[in-house]
C-alpha cells in the first residue's frame, strides 16, 4: 500500500514540540521546575560532555512526567497549538494514507495526529507516567527500523522532513518525491 510520510518536529509542527510541551507544562505546573538540574544533567551529558546516550538524554529531560497527567496535558497543549501544524498539511484531503514517523514520543503528538487525520504514528515509545522509553529514541536509522516493524505494509510515495542529515534514511524510503520543510515552507529536494 502507497502513503505519504512525514515528520513531525520542524515538519508538520511549525516548532519543537518536546520543548514547546515542557515550557507549556512549567506554567501550569510550576512545581515541575524542580527537574531542572535532571534535565540539564542529561542535556549537558549528551550534548556537551557525550557521556550519556539521546535515549538517556531524553528520559532525563522528560523526568517531569510523574508530577503531571502528561496524556491530558498533551491534549490541552493541542488545543492551544493545532495552528501552529503547517498549513499545507492536509491528511484529510491525500489521495494514500498518511504515516507520521517522530522522535517526540507518541503520547505527545498522537492527540493531534488523530485530530488531522494521520492514519498512523510511528514514535518514540515513552511512557507518560515515568517518562522511561520502551525500546530506542525514534530517530535516524531508528525510524526506518520502527516502520519496517509497525507499517510493512507500506511503501512511501512522498516523504517530508526539516533535517536532510538525520532524517536521510527515510527520504531514501521515497519512491517519488522528498521535500525539505525550511520555516514551514516546501521545497522538493
Amino acid at each position: 500500500m502507497i502513503a505519504d510520510l512525514y515528520d513531525f518536529d520542524k515538519t508538520v509542527f511549525n516548532g519543537e514540540s518536546g520543548s514547546e510541551f515542557w515550557l507549556f507544562c512549567l506554567k501550569r505546573h510550576p512545581r515541575i521546575i524542580k527537574y531542572i538540574p535532571k534535565q540539564l544533567k542529561g542535556l549537558l551529558g549528551h550534548y556537551v560532555f557525550h557521556s550519556i546516550s539521546k535515549k538517556k538524554s531524553k528520559e532525563l529531560f522528560y523526568s517531569y512526567l510523574p508530577s503531571i497527567d502528561a496524556e491530558k496535558e498533551a491534549v490541552l497543549f493541542w488545543d492551544k497549538n493545532i495552528g501552529r501544524i503547517n498549513r499545507w498539511f492536509k491528511p484529510d484531503k491525500h489521495d494514500v494514507p498518511t504515516v507520521v514517523c517522530s522522535a517526540s514520543p507518541v503520547f505527545q503528538i498522537k492527540p493531534v495526529c488523530d485530530r488531522l487525520g494521520v492514519t498512523l504514528v510511528v514514535a518514540t515509545l515513552m511512557d507518560p507516567k515515568t517518562g522511561l522509553i520502551s525500546g530506542e529514541n525514534c530517530k535516524g536509522e531508528e525510524k526506518v527500523k520502527r516502520l519496517a516493524n509497525e507499517a510493512p505494509e507500506y511503501e512511501y510515495r512522498d516523504v517530508y522532513t526539516d533535517n536532510l542529515v538525520s532524517d536521510c534514511p527515510i527520504l531514501n524510503l521515497s519512491n517519488r518525491k522528498k521535500y525539505h520543510v525550511i520555516d514551514g515552507n516546501l521545497s522538493e529536494i
